[in-house]
């Protein structure tokens, strides 16, 4: 299953402004591919960064318990408010899409 993951932080915590945040981001960045691996976690697009202070990435995993293992061990959540949103291809969607009986 995919897992879309949303992290956001504030200004006053982002590592471009909080010397503590960038060395954390500086020092577990480069770790971000292994320890997905390690979690069981495949990384299918990003982390990408932006101005608004959010962090988007792509995952796919089996278990939900994987991702959450991952985003623990990248620690993400000790500077970021993150949301995890299981999602489907858009294959996949439309298949569900098709099998269901409209409401209206």
């Amino acid at each position: 299953m995919h897992f879309v993951l949303l992290a956001t932080h504030t200004p006053d915590i982002c590592p471009t402004a909080n010397t503590t945040t960038r060395d954390l981001l500086l020092k577990i960045a480069p770790d971000l591919p292994s320890l997905a691996q390690q979690a069981g976690v495949d990384i299918v697009a990003g982390p990408f960064v932006n101005r608004e202070h959010t962090v988007v990435v792509v995952v796919q995993s089996d278990k939900a318990e994987n991702v959450d293992r991952f985003l623990m061990e990248a620690r993400l959540p000790q500077w970021n408010s993150v949301r995890v949103l299981p999602s489907l291809t858009m294959e996949e969607g439309l298949t569900e899409i098709r099998a269901q009986t409209p409401i209206f």
